[in-house]
């Protein structure tokens, strides 16, 4: 069966996780055979004059070029237009407050746990939630445990280990970690948020640590298939069991300074894991779309 799916993003951002995922899955989508395609939802850099007020206002921007939303080359991410929207499948992040698209499928994707980053849930009936790593899961809104969507972006055409001889120094992450107390020396430590992925990867084929207050980061898990010592720094009351149920997913990270040996017994394990993971992504594609067939129809 053929379903439409229209999937409620900010352009494409090639360092930005969410955005990576909202795109890869309409791209997967595609290639299994759907219909998907890409709305823009309001983002201040965009380059209109005024707020987006309508969903009309909107479709008049697409239409008449008005709107520079950013894509990918490498993905099938065509963009949607108004008429797109009838029996659409709409797909939302967390992020998004109740339904501006007036979508009566909806799917909430969890990217984040709901409510971290605008502190307020406002959620629709009869939406079908899917979550990307157990962590975000909300049980008191989804208590289908089966309902994982997860896609892994490997990159390791970038992310790899061309320095095997002298380090020095850290490098660390702050990201959806910012505002966190730093508990690490700042002196020679180089901060790669707001780097492009090559640049990265430079930085963790020089740097002998990474230091992560993002509990979450897929750079984590970069940063070791550079050769670095990867540490997540832990947030208080949250075990190393609880921050990541399953083991796979910690293999080469520490949970904190006093785990490092296990991250260097692990790490061997994390490349095959990675690769694992990613052909594991298209049989959840797979799941995703039954299960909203299931659910919709």
């Amino acid at each position: 069966m053929k379903n439409k799916f229209i999937i409620y993003s900010p352009d494409f951002n090639e360092n930005i996780g969410g955005s990576i995922a909202l795109h890869r899955l309409c791209h997967f989508l595609n290639l299994e055979g759907q219909t998907a395609l890409m709305w823009p939802f309001e983002k201040p850099n965009w380059v209109y004059p005024q707020p987006i007020k309508s969903i009309c206002a909107l479709r008049h921007r697409l239409k008449y070029g008005e709107l520079e939303y950013k894509v990918s080359r490498d993905l099938i991410t065509p963009t949607a237009n108004y008429s797109d929207l009838k029996d659409a499948i709409v797909i939302y992040p967390e992020i998004i407050d109740g339904n501006p698209l007036f979508a009566k499928k909806i799917v909430r994707w969890f990217l984040h746990k709901p409510g971290f980053h605008t502190g307020t849930i406002n959620y629709l009936e009869n939406e079908l939630y899917f979550f990307y790593q157990l962590a975000f899961n909300d049980k008191n809104l989804n208590q289908d445990e089966d309902n994982l969507l997860q896609i892994i972006f490997l990159l390791n055409d970038i992310y790899y280990q061309r320095n095997f001889g002298k380090r020095n120094g850290t490098c660390y992450i702050l990201r959806k970690g910012r505002g966190r107390k730093i508990v690490h020396d700042l002196t020679n430590s180089i901060l790669i948020d707001d780097l492009q992925h090559q640049e990265i990867a430079d930085v963790f084929n020089s740097a002998e640590t990474c230091i992560s207050y993002d509990l979450h980061t897929m750079y984590s898990e970069y940063a070791v298939l550079c050769g670095c010592t990867s540490i997540v720094i832990p947030e208080e009351g949250l075990s190393k069991d609880q921050w990541r149920i399953q083991e796979s997913k910690r293999y080469g990270i520490a949970y904190g300074f006093d785990d490092i040996d296990y991250a260097k017994n692990t790490r061997q394990y994390l490349l095959p894991t990675l690769i694992e993971q990613e052909n594991i992504s298209i049989k959840m594609v797979k799941n995703f779309i039954k299960k909203c067939e299931n659910h919709f129809n």
